[in-house]
């Protein structure tokens, strides 16, 4: 993965553009300036960032343009293929893109989604392109011209906490889980080998480290600078909150340690600290509805540390083609899923049609004056409360410490069912409850269910046709491969293990 171009005093703003609008991440170093204009002062920066920032937190509009500069975003949407992969919702046999009619069989489009097999490259490309803009912002930052320290903290910290986020996402994507020594690259430095940089695979332990490196030097600069009114991520409940699902990850993997629980719960309850679960599923359905995504239907809510909103633009993702169901309301719903949920569920009215038999979590489509109308973009929700309380919940049963583990638990199910709830007494039943409740609440979020089957080391068998596919723990299909024209630029990458015979784009 070759990365990023920097002028060693200050950023060349033709350097960034083309970085912005590079196809992949090796061609970053092949930059030359063809403009004298620099990003200098403090104050240039902050331009730069809250261009980013506005798209994120203001729905129905288009990212501000600054010095002609898009800064890159990454990418939300891995939900549009894991939720066939993790069985959450069932591929549309209406889609001749997918399914033939005339045959009676899937194409092959359809088989690789069935089978754990697509190879979509752009998840990579997207990610090390947000952290490429993201290594110059915090490398430049950190020098740029100006007495204001205050701004300078709060850029940093921004930059900090979504570099962080990203290598995060990437380790999870890309890493086996089990295997320590195949981690990701990690390149920091942007004004170093410009052009020649080769970065080969850390290991899982050293990108741990530096994911909670960037996200402990966001919390010192916070207690030097508090902000609450120009951040999105750099902020104490938020970046906490990621740290608790950081060591949980962590507490299963191939660089685990003994205080990785103990950590995970600790940042939890940070996180939880003066916020309680709502019991309206009013509250809920609003939440996630993305039908009215307007600014006026913007709210805040103990529920979550932030919501994007991508309004009408569909740049950030576009979740009516989330799970390949066009023309469907949220997809079809898996029964397998559905079943979960218990009558007395608040959930299972706002996240299923009436009959069950589609999902309509996001109400993605519906009938406006008798014409079938759609919300483009949609809404997400990183590191909810809902997730904490289940982190610690989890995190304090896996240190031995069951009370604790089910009073946490019962205070998390209080809020979601309307009346009696089952509550099991044994430890073995405590902990499937809290798995299931993140199958429950998590129902077709991004990579959730994805994930978990990954730690947790869930199976699945498929029949189709006459052929049965199965998914095993630890499988090679769990990680992503490494995009072949990375491999190809990089010679000192390594493919993951099981990919290295594949055909990929």
């Amino acid at each position: 993965m070759k990365t990023q171009m920097i002028n060693r005093s200050h950023i060349v703003i033709a350097c960034l553009c083309g970085i912005l609008f590079m196809s992949s991440c090796e061609k970053f170093l092949e930059l030359h300036p063809r403009d004298k204009k620099v990003v200098s002062t403090i104050e240039d920066y902050r331009a730069i960032l809250a261009s980013y920032m506005s798209l994120l937190k203001t729905p129905n509009r288009n990212q501000d343009a600054v010095f002609g500069i898009y800064f890159n975003y990454p990418y939300f949407d891995m939900a549009k293929y894991l939720g066939i992969y993790t069985g959450e919702t069932v591929l549309n046999r209406n889609s001749f893109f997918y399914y033939d009619k005339n045959t009676g069989t899937y194409t092959a489009e359809g088989l690789q989604l069935l089978t754990w097999m697509n190879t979509d490259p752009y998840c990579w490309n997207r990610y090390y392109r947000f952290i490429g803009s993201l290594n110059l912002l915090i490398s430049g930052v950190r020098t740029a011209q100006g007495n204001d320290e205050d701004w300078r903290n709060r850029i940093l910290g921004e930059g900090l906490v979504w570099r962080a986020f990203s290598f995060y996402k990437l380790l999870q994507y890309y890493s086996p889980y089990k295997n320590n020594q195949c981690g990701i690259p990690v390149y920091l430095d942007p004004a170093k080998d410009i052009g020649n940089a080769m970065p080969p695979r850390k290991t899982q332990q050293e990108v741990f480290a530096q994911i909670l490196n960037d996200c402990r030097e966001a919390l010192i600069l916070l207690e030097k600078t508090p902000s609450s009114d120009w951040n999105c991520a750099w902020r104490e409940d938020f970046i906490n909150a990621m740290m608790a699902s950081i060591y949980m990850w962590k507490a299963m993997s191939g660089a685990a340690e003994d205080t990785d629980w103990n950590n995970a719960e600790k940042c939890a309850a940070i996180a939880m600290k003066g916020r309680s679960l709502t019991q309206s599923s009013n509250i809920l359905r609003q939440m996630f509805d993305c039908r009215e995504v307007t600014t006026a239907s913007d709210m805040i809510s103990d529920e979550f540390y932030f919501r994007i909103l991508d309004g009408n633009n569909g740049q950030i993702f576009n979740f009516p083609y989330a799970y390949y169901q066009a023309e469907l309301v949220d997809g079809n719903a898996s029964n397998q899923y559905y079943t979960l949920f218990k009558a007395n569920d608040i959930r299972k009215d706002i996240y299923f049609t009436a009959n069950g038999l589609q999902s309509d979590k996001y109400n993605l489509l519906g009938l406006g004056n008798g014409i079938i109308t759609s919300a483009r973009g949609g809404s997400l929700m990183l590191f909810r409360l809902a997730e904490m309380y289940l982190i610690k919940a989890e995190a304090l049963l896996r240190q031995g410490k069951t009370g604790e583990a089910r009073k946490t638990l019962e205070e998390f199910k209080s809020a979601r069912y309307d009346g009696n709830f089952d509550l099991p007494g044994d430890t073995d039943g405590i902990l499937q409850e809290i798995l299931n409740e993140r199958s429950r609440e998590f129902y077709m979020e991004n990579d959730f269910r994805w994930l978990d089957m990954k730690r947790l080391g869930i199976s699945i068998k498929r029949t189709i046709g006459r052929n049965t596919y199965t998914l095993a723990p630890d499988d090679f299909r769990y990680s992503f491969p490494i995009p072949a024209k990375e491999i190809e630029l990089n010679r000192n990458i390594v493919q993951n293990p099981g990919w290295e015979n594949v055909q990929l784009d």
